[in-house]
């Protein structure tokens, strides 16, 4: 695919974006949770029937995953599967905010201890935890502002405007507003707002896995045996900020969510060329960290655009 017919992720307009957040918003808010998973897969088969790219992307990223690990066994209609998982991950993040998902769903896996830190956020520095479209981490973030931590802040850095379309639909199904900051905003004014935060206790968590709408750096990074483009703009902002790095992943396995906290790098040190290496090997150390949550979870991945640009 050339660039003049390539189109950016988040440049995209979701189909029926606006429109199916709302449906959702409407029906997860009145139906019964068996009723919803019905809507959920009639949904979800549409788009798997009119969504030709993106079966195409799924069956890439399977391709990739089988052979960097062999072991890993998918199911059978493996790429309607991911679809599926992708559908219920939407409709779970409405349920948290109708309370069909609590508090008690959630397993924290806080093998480092981060948990604690969290608890005593307002005690110290804030950190910075790095995340990615895998699993749902939108249900660890509601659940993280469900009252059980009242102290704890999280601002969530944004690469599109899609993300506040989502937020005000969760908005209208009775969640609280979330702090959301647009990356492609980000100024010296911004910089230091964020510095500030992070001296006050608060926490930010950016993704590091898409690319970004404009400005950062990309860097060829290997994931699943093949090279893909990794945004550099949530390491610049680690380094800047001197800012802890932590990761999380919010899994759903067995009916369950499982919240893995890890703690990742202190800091990134150094400056110009220094700086350059370090963030590169941090960016493939997470990339290493992601494939085996791949592993683990095969449907959980869902970056759906053309992740490794075979397209192109």
């Amino acid at each position: 695919m050339s660039e003049r017919h390539s189109h950016h992720w988040a440049r995209q307009q979701e189909r029926g974006n606006y429109f199916f957040l709302n449906l959702t918003r409407l029906i997860v808010q009145y139906l019964p949770l068996v009723t919803i998973r019905v809507v959920t897969f009639l949904v979800v088969c549409y788009f798997f029937a009119t969504s030709k790219n993106t079966r195409k992307n799924i069956r890439t990223y399977q391709y990739n995953l089988s052979r960097c690990y062999p072991k890993v066994k998918l199911p059978t209609f493996s790429v309607f599967r991911q679809f599926l998982a992708f559908g219920e991950s939407i409709t779970d993040r409405f349920a948290v905010w109708q309370h069909k998902i609590t508090y008690k769903d959630l397993t924290v896996d806080d093998a480092d201890n981060l948990y604690q830190d969290i608890r005593e956020s307002r005690k110290h520095r804030g950190q910075l935890l790095v995340c990615s479209h895998f699993g749902n981490i939108e249900v660890c973030r509601s659940l993280a502002d469900d009252g059980h931590h009242p102290d704890f802040r999280l601002n969530v850095l944004v690469h599109s405007r899609h993300a506040e379309a989502f937020n005000q639909a969760l908005v209208k199904a009775g969640a609280s507003e979330l702090s959301l900051i647009q990356v492609e905003d980000l100024d010296a004014q911004k910089m230091l707002e964020l510095h500030e935060r992070l001296e006050g206790g608060e926490w930010i968590a950016i993704a590091a896995d898409r690319i970004p709408v404009r400005g950062d750096k990309m860097a060829k990074i290997n994931f699943l045996g093949q090279e893909a483009d990794f945004p550099q703009g949530a390491w610049f902002l680690a380094s800047l900020l001197k800012a802890q790095i932590n990761t999380v992943f919010c899994l759903k396995e067995q009916g369950r969510y499982r919240l893995k906290l890890r703690r990742f790098c202190p800091q990134i040190t150094g400056r110009g060329k220094v700086r350059e290496e370090n963030i590169r090997q941090a960016m493939q150390q997470y990339a290493d960290c992601l494939a085996k949550e791949c592993e683990a979870n095969p449907l959980l991945w869902f970056n759906f655009y053309d992740f490794w640009k075979k397209s192109e």
